[in-house]
């Protein structure tokens, strides 16, 4: 790790702008017994929604701004430790997404292929994020929403969740709402802990 880093992630620390927990049962069994890894593409989780209407891109930055602000994983990374990685969650973290224009005439195969690119870009995972969200836009009430995540930070069941964050975000965000979505009822630093108690007991 560069001096710059290590500079700002104690920044980061000190200042209470991120906090370092240990790593799930199930991070650690990424990291230390599957095949491929953690940083191998093959560990990505990949969805593409269609999405019809007319959306800004400025909702679609507060919209996402509102999930990251709920859900603790979408900013989070890994620090190398000497006992093996630890959670790196910062406070803040503003959203990353890319808009692209595309033709209306793209044929499938040349969406597959836009698609795959954004899948198969390896994360950093020091810096973060661990997700990727490409808007493809075909034309103003035409979009594709192309999103890819680190399995250590998520599974089929929370890319559901998450999905549904979006839309309830997006009808706050249309409607004019200035309150955040609702707190989740446990973090996943949280659960993570109640998770570490549970199986090993003081």
């Amino acid at each position: 790790m560069s001096e710059g880093k290590q500079a700002r992630l104690k920044q980061w620390i000190e200042s209470g702008d991120a906090h370092l927990h240990p790593m799930t049962f199930s991070q650690r069994e990424l990291w230390e017994a599957s095949p491929a890894p953690p940083s191998d593409v093959s560990n990505h989780i990949c969805c593409v929604l269609h999405i019809g209407g007319l959306i800004s891109k400025e909702d679609s930055l507060a919209t996402f701004q509102r999930v990251v602000d709920r859900q603790e994983v979408l900013r989070l990374s890994f620090l190398p430790g000497k006992n093996g990685p630890l959670q790196l969650i910062r406070k803040r973290s503003k959203p990353v997404i890319r808009f692209r224009d595309i033709s209306p005439q793209i044929s499938a195969g040349e969406l597959e292929e836009l698609e795959r690119q954004t899948f198969s870009q390896p994360f950093d995972l020091l810096q973060g994020p661990l997700y990727r969200l490409d808007i493809l836009r075909r034309a103003p009430d035409d979009q594709m929403m192309v999103f890819a995540i680190h399995h250590a930070i998520a599974d089929g069941w929370s890319l559901g969740v998450l999905v549904e964050d979006l839309g309830a975000a997006y009808l706050q965000q249309r409607m004019g709402g200035e309150n955040q979505l609702p707190p989740v009822p446990t973090s996943y630093s949280a659960w993570g802990a109640a998770e570490r108690a549970f199986w090993q007991p003081s």
